[in-house]
């Protein structure tokens, strides 16, 4: 059975333009694995002070088969990914669970 979710993320304390850049060439290259490349939108921003960012969420709902063993699997590759290229960045991840949400 299937589960919709709502995929969000950001990636804070990023150095600069050319880590956010990196930050995202690998992020988009995990989402092309975990084959939700299309339905992910992603992108760098910089916010009020300054500082770098790099964000993304889903278009749509996801429809994930078995969320619950996947979760944990991609919450540690996204986390994985992030920090091989950006070592002192903070990834997160939110959920959501629009079938939820009235």
């Amino acid at each position: 059975m299937s589960v919709n979710i709502d995929l969000a993320f950001t990636v804070t304390d990023v150095t600069d333009e050319a880590e956010a850049t990196a930050i995202v060439s690998a992020v988009e290259e995990l989402l092309r694995e975990e084959s939700i490349h299309l339905q992910v939108s992603l992108g760098v921003a910089v916010d009020d002070d300054g500082s770098y960012f790099v964000s993304g969420e889903s278009d749509f709902p996801l429809g994930i088969s078995r969320f619950y063993l996947w979760r944990p699997h991609f919450e540690g590759l996204f986390a994985t990914t992030v920090t091989a290229v950006a070592p002192k960045a903070k990834p997160r991840i939110d959920w959501g669970y629009p079938d939820e949400e009235y």
